[in-house]
């Protein structure tokens, strides 16, 4: 067996498959999802070495994206979040709430609000490709129609302003004023949209044009996010930190997250949504519209604590809370 780093995967004799969650001189800390607790088994080391293989293990999208270990200081065991639940569980509950999965239930059923939600974004991406698709956008950006441009986009995310974590109306009315800056996020906007698979160069341009619109810190993300969203629902993802990083810690993935938009969280996230588009897509998931909309719901949902000392994690309500926020500069492009 090769040498063992955290993040490898490994199967125990017993215990069946596992991650390994940190290596110390004298124990190996591993993950076994089978043995139904948050906590990583403490093995003693190189003694487990006798009980553990590499050999045969087939890839495990999950289980390698299972990141959000912490370690008590008091036990010395690492551990998922206590409020940890495992796609499966996420997926049996959200069905039990929702029995026709992803389509809309009657009115007044319960799940309504996901729905509206869902519909929301639906509305913004069709709204999208009716004034900006077709090669619209571009035509308009060759020639020089930044004030059209930036008058069809503040429509376009109105229509979502009403989902919790994105733009007051206020600020994206501020943030699309005519500009120098609105002229070169929408440039920097449409040239990350050109290409189907966006490298970091390109999103990082637009996380630049989008810091020059001097909007307020805490929608910094929904800016960068939400266009590419709305405008290529099958493939981008748009991230509202107070839905998205309760959502996604309570999946067990860290996402690094910081207040500046940033590639490690943005792919970490991106990474979970798609093994969850996968996972969802036999319950009638068409998109990351659908995922997201689950992840909201898995990450605010409130879950009743299991009797003391059983050995499923303890649960609680997902925090919701967002970055303070503040404002920054911008340059106007005149007349």
């Amino acid at each position: 067996m090769k040498e063992l780093a955290a993040g490898s995967l490994v199967r125990h004799r017993t215990l069946g498959r596992g991650k390994v969650v940190a290596v110390e001189p004298a124990a190996l800390h591993v993950f076994f999802p089978d043995s139904d607790t948050r906590y990583a088994a403490k093995l003693r080391w190189p003694a487990a070495g006798a009980f553990l293989s590499q050999d045969g293990l087939e890839p495990d999208p999950w289980l390698s994206g299972l990141t959000s270990f912490a370690k008590d200081s008091a036990s010395g065991r690492w551990a998922l979040d206590a409020n940890f639940m495992s796609q499966d569980e996420a997926v049996a509950l959200f069905l039990s709430e929702n029995p026709g999965g992803f389509q809309a239930p009657a009115p007044g059923k319960r799940g309504a609000p996901r729905v509206g939600r869902g519909a929301r974004w639906r509305a913004a991406s069709e709204a999208w490709a009716s004034s900006m698709g077709e090669g619209r956008s571009a035509r308009l950006l060759e020639d020089g129609e930044y004030e059209e441009l930036g008058a069809r986009a503040l429509r376009v995310a109105l229509l979502a302003g009403e989902i919790p974590g994105m733009p007051e109306p206020d600020v994206l009315e501020e943030a699309f004023a005519p500009g120098d800056a609105t002229g070169d996020f929408l440039d920097a906007l449409l040239g990350y949209l050109s290409v189907p698979s966006p490298a970091r160069a390109r999103f990082e341009r637009l996380c630049a044009a989008t810091h020059a619109l001097g909007a307020p810190s805490d929608a910094a993300w929904a800016l960068v996010t939400f266009f590419p969203f709305v405008a290529v629902p099958t493939r981008q993802v748009v991230l509202l930190p107070r839905s998205a990083c309760p959502g996604a810690s309570r999946l067990g993935c860290e996402l690094q997250y910081q207040a500046v938009p940033n590639w490690v969280t943005y792919t970490r996230y991106r990474d979970l949504s798609s093994r969850l588009l996968e996972k969802l897509a036999p319950h009638g998931a068409r998109d990351h519209v659908d995922v997201e909309c689950f992840v909201h719901t898995t990450g605010t949902r409130r879950a009743s604590r299991p009797a003391k000392g059983a050995g499923t994690p303890a649960r609680r309500e997902g925090s919701t809370a967002a970055p303070a926020r503040g404002a920054g500069a911008r340059s106007r492009r005149k007349g």
